[in-house]
């Protein structure tokens, strides 16, 4: 996985919303972070990388 940035960050934080139906909230959050003129490669992350990403963190 890649190294934590805030562009990674706010990118996973997104798909996250976004996989869980939290249509509105990753609509407003994707606005506020300018994830529309992020750099972040979509296809490089996986599904679900944000779930993955702190339980990796938490062990």
């Amino acid at each position: 996985m890649a190294s934590l940035t805030s562009e990674f960050l706010n990118y996973i934080v997104f798909r996250y919303l976004s996989e869980s139906g939290f249509t509105h909230s990753a609509f407003t959050f994707g606005y506020e972070a300018r994830i529309n003129r992020s750099t972040m490669d979509g296809h490089l992350v996986p599904p679900g990388a944000l779930i993955q990403f702190v339980q990796k963190g938490i062990q």
